[in-house]
């Protein structure tokens, strides 16, 4: 029994990956993932006066959650720049911060 499930996954992945591969040419994103700055373009975006240090917005989150743990911010790109801040409040539940990127204020979160 197990070794016809590995055959018949084997088998199902090997046909689905060149679906998978050939969808990319004709713009159709298979695996579409946000549109996050790197390590690199958000410290020139910084530097550049573009956005706020994350620093900064992770200050303001802190402040609003003084007991929560700051878990990872990342800076997403788009017309309107945003940090996404992720907590783990002190009762154990998960929340994404949102800020805009260039004023630092906390616009929600979710």
């Amino acid at each position: 029994m197990l070794k016809k499930l590995v055959v018949i996954i084997g088998v199902a992945s090997s046909l689905l990956a060149p679906v998978a591969v050939s969808a990319e040419p004709f713009g159709m994103k298979v695996f579409q993932s946000r549109d996050r700055y790197t390590a690199g373009e958000a410290r020139d975006a910084r530097r550049q006066g573009d956005v706020v240090p994350a620093l900064r917005v992770i200050s303001r989150v802190r402040q609003r959650y003084p007991r929560a743990n700051v878990l990872d911010a990342e800076l997403e790109r788009g017309a309107n720049p945003r940090y996404i801040v992720k907590i783990l409040t002190e009762d154990g539940r998960r929340i994404d911060v949102v800020a805009d990127a260039r004023t630092g204020a906390i616009l929600f979160e979710r």
